[in-house]
């Protein structure tokens, strides 16, 4: 194979593979710069609005302190080790502060403004339907 042919290949191929990869750690999306926003939904309201959208790929972890809930986003067919985003909700004064975290990997059908606008399609008054 010439080394063209290689090249040519090579350029193909890796960004091919990228296309596949596995997601991260929650450390180390934990340590990326977060986009913030702010909803006027309350974290009960976004943790189920934004689960009834992603089902399996969604992995809700309350913590002890009431109004903290993190949406870990991932493969269903990963272990916990794949994720793509961390959405952390953290109730405000009025509604939730929203911080989202990505892993930076391209992922054609969950970009990081796609992510926000699901955060912000979510309504008031979900949780209590």
């Amino acid at each position: 194979m010439s080394a063209t042919r290689i090249l040519l290949l090579a350029a193909v191929v890796v960004p091919w593979l990228a296309a596949c990869a596995s997601g991260a750690n929650v450390e180390y999306l934990e340590a990326q710069e977060p986009k913030q926003i702010h909803s006027d939904a309350s974290v009960g309201d976004l943790t189920l609005c934004l689960k009834s959208r992603l089902r399996e790929e969604a992995n809700v972890v309350a913590y002890p302190e009431p109004g903290k809930v993190d949406v870990r986003i991932g493969s269903a067919t990963r272990s916990d080790t794949g994720y793509f985003y961390i959405v952390s909700l953290r109730q405000a004064r009025q509604g939730t502060d929203v911080e989202i975290r990505g892993s930076g990997e391209w992922r054609p059908t969950m970009t990081p403004s796609r992510v926000a606008g699901w955060v912000q399609d979510c309504k008031p008054g979900m949780a209590h339907h």
